[in-house]
């Protein structure tokens, strides 16, 4: 019988073609794996950060007390407030501060003009219609050096009780126009120089809104506002893998060919070849599967002379004569015969020995005549 049982030896025959496939496939499938992870990795486009810059510009801002209140004593100055009274802390003063650090060296030169912005403004559909704008001075000139983590302040100071008047008064001059006053604390900052190592020459523009109203003033401050960008690099490195293609693709190479091997030479050894008296066994045990329902295991005994015999060549024809005489099948406890006894007659089937199991009688019967 070999290493390999009856049963397996007929399905590997059966399937030798498709086997033979899949085993090629698996090797080939492991010699890309092999190929790819040990001779020729290839390479890999990597993205590096080799540089980054952030960038901060914000408002801080505070009203004195000029006209003391039971609630507000003069002198007192309220620092970050949402809402002024007009007519307690008329003058909002403040300071614009822009900051930045940068991952390399860095040298900056800050200019930052402050002015206050009247305009009409009407929202659409399709954003902003600015019917008139109008721009003064706050703060103007204001130049230094900036190192990367240095902090430039640029003060200012605004009466918001006159910039409400001249606001409306702009906007009398241009015949009260239907639009929403705004008045705006506006910062125009220009950045020159170096950063990074790289040239720069930019300029942004930082916006504190002022809402004044009959009695009060809010300030709609957005808190800092922050920019940053990095540099990367693009380089070319080789692939790397993990341990299960670098460990699976050898595996799968050399399994595959092994068993591709084994198999064709099985196959041209006649090691898979089943005997006729194993192939006569196989189909004898697939019907008594089959069949076992139809079948009961019990004592056969003998049968008076008159009784008609007939042997049966397949148990596949005597289950075809248990269902025709609606009968079972008596198969004996002592030498596995199996019968289907109408009365009458008796119909017969010996199953072939199983060839392992008939060899090693045949050895024991020899060794009992010595």
């Amino acid at each position: 019988m070999g290493l390999l049982g009856r049963e397996t030896r007929r399905t590997v025959v059966d399937n030798y073609e498709l086997l033979l496939i899949c085993l090629v496939a698996i090797a080939a499938a492991g010699g890309y794996l092999t190929y790819t992870g040990h001779v020729a990795p290839g390479t890999e486009t990597t993205t590096r950060q080799v540089s980054s810059w952030q960038s901060s510009g914000s408002f801080s801002h505070n009203a004195t007390v000029r006209n003391g209140t039971s609630a507000f004593p003069e002198g007192e100055v309220l620092e970050d407030q949402p809402v002024y009274l007009r007519k307690v802390a008329p003058v909002l003063d403040g300071v614009f501060a822009y900051t930045y650090s940068a991952s390399n060296e860095s040298d900056l030169t800050a200019s930052a003009d402050i002015f206050v912005q009247y305009r009409s403004v009407e929202s659409t559909q399709n954003g902003e219609l600015v019917y008139w704008e109008v721009k003064r001075p706050l703060t103007q000139d204001t130049e230094r050096s900036l190192a990367t983590d240095e902090r430039m302040a640029v003060p200012f100071s605004l009466n918001v009780s006159r910039a409400a008047e001249t606001v409306r008064r702009i906007d009398s001059e241009h015949g009260q126009t239907s639009g929403r006053l705004e008045i705006a604390v506006i910062s125009e900052l220009a950045l020159s120089g170096t950063r990074n190592g790289r040239s720069v020459d930019t300029a942004r523009t930082y916006r504190l809104q002022i809402i004044p109203s009959q009695s009060s003033y809010d300030v709609a401050n957005a808190g800092p506002v922050t920019n940053g960008g990095d540099q990367t690099v693009e380089t070319q490195v080789e692939k790397s893998y993990g341990p299960l293609w670098m460990l699976g693709g050898p595996a799968l190479l050399f399994g595959g060919l092994g068993c591709a091997a084994a198999l064709v030479y099985g196959r041209m050894t006649d090691y898979l070849t089943l005997t006729d008296a194993e192939c006569r066994w196989l189909v004898y045990r697939s019907a008594r599967e089959e069949y076992d329902e139809w079948i009961t295991v019990g004592r056969a005994d003998p049968v008076d002379d008159d009784i008609w015999t007939t042997s049966v060549d397949s148990l596949v024809g005597l289950v075809d004569i248990a269902i025709d005489t609606d009968e079972r099948i008596i198969e004996s406890d002592s030498d596995s015969t199996l019968i289907v006894y109408t009365g009458d007659r008796l119909f017969r089937y010996e199953p072939p020995p199983e060839p392992g199991a008939a060899v090693t009688a045949g050895d024991s019967g020899a060794e009992s005549s010595d």
